[in-house]
């Protein structure tokens, strides 16, 4: 896959399986392809840019790292959108819902941690700041501010003194995408070629594997070009030793923006996608798990697809998770103008909608 390494605002991701041999082949010139529907477009909720999964977010996201081999989203194809039992952004990452012990201090348990690299110490801005990476096209920089139970400013991370931990964290840059990249960027888990492996071919066909792109329809991306700008910041209090309890105060962005070709002509995509965390607590136990008792979560994603000459699609979708100290979260849904008020059993319960 030819990527752009320089640095950009703006990016999207993307993902797909293709057809088989020479039928997938004919599809590059005349494609059989379905009515672009603003329902296939919602599929596009079922993931947020690629690179998420490097920031400090509810969403699951899928980090730098992993392209080409989660390959790129935008949209649902021909049986594309969202399964009404599914949370957007791949889900809820799993310390929001009580997953993985609530044990200790400092490093263990939810939400505890600090910077996972060698990081410097910056004396004009009390923050330690790691080198930023490049991955795949896409530069990550992070950087934390780490204070202890006093308020005073910490040049390290201590798993016992230290009490309060600010992270920041930003993922820009650019890709791009022909047919001519290849189906070697196309294999997935057990040698098949698809996000989820399956059967392949020799192209790409209706677009639809992890190095080509998915527009919410069933046309082949003949060229895309991807810019997307990242960013998330993090405050988690209550990691020194002997406290009972963690407090999260975060919020995440990512704008991304995508112009390309395809087998029905000429398009813009873009996607907005965010978070924010207000007062969450999340008590600290000695023993098994724990869900936070407090706080909301808001997660809201934007998608919009426009081809030369035609009407733009927009989609829309908000979620307010609420917890009150039992064990269900409460939910609510609002998809293109639609409520719907849901239930969830923490931590591994099903969603319930009414």
């Amino acid at each position: 896959m030819r990527r752009s390494k320089t640095s950009a605002w703006y990016r999207l991701a993307l993902s797909i399986t293709p057809l088989v041999g020479a039928v997938a082949c004919a599809d590059l010139t005349n494609p059989s392809q379905t009515p672009l529907t603003t329902a296939a477009l919602t599929g596009t909720f079922s993931t947020v840019p690629v690179g998420y999964g490097d920031l400090t977010s509810s969403f699951v996201g899928t980090p730098a790292a992993s392209v080409p081999s989660a390959g790129f989203w935008l949209g649902g194809g021909r049986t594309g959108g969202l399964d009404r039992g599914s949370l957007m952004g791949g889900g809820l990452q799993g310390a929001f819902v009580g997953e993985g012990s609530a044990y200790g201090h400092g490093r263990a348990g939810p939400f505890g941690g600090g910077l996972d690299c060698t990081p410097t110490f910056n004396s004009t801005t009390g923050r330690v700041v790691c080198e930023a990476v490049t991955q795949n096209g896409l530069t990550i920089t992070r950087s934390a501010q780490y204070r202890d139970a006093t308020g005073a400013v910490q040049q390290t991370f201590d798993g016992e003194a230290t009490n309060s931990v600010n992270i920041q964290t930003a993922v820009t840059g650019t890709v791009t995408y022909s047919p001519d990249d290849g189906p070697e960027h196309s294999r997935g888990p057990g040698g098949g070629h698809g996000r989820h492996g399956g059967r392949g071919g020799a192209c790409w066909g209706d677009g639809r594997g992890p190095a080509g792109l998915l527009l919410g329809d069933s046309a082949t991306i003949v060229s895309a070009t991807t810019t997307v700008n990242n960013t998330s910041d993090r405050t988690v209090t209550g990691l020194a030793s002997g406290s009972t309890q963690r407090t999260v105060n975060a919020s995440s962005r990512g704008e991304e923006s995508t112009t390309g070709e395809s087998s029905r002509g000429t398009f813009t995509a873009t996607r907005v996608a965010g978070d924010t965390t207000s007062g969450l607590i999340i008590p600290v136990a000695t023993i098994g798990t724990a869900y936070p008792t407090a706080g909301t979560v808001i997660r809201v994603l934007q998608a919009s697809l426009t081809y030369t000459g035609q009407s733009p699609l927009t989609v829309s979708r908000r979620e307010v998770i609420t917890y009150d100290g039992t064990a269900t979260a409460k939910i609510a849904i609002t998809e293109n103008g639609a409520t719907r008020n849901c239930t969830r059993t923490l931590p591994r319960g099903e969603l319930t909608c009414s």
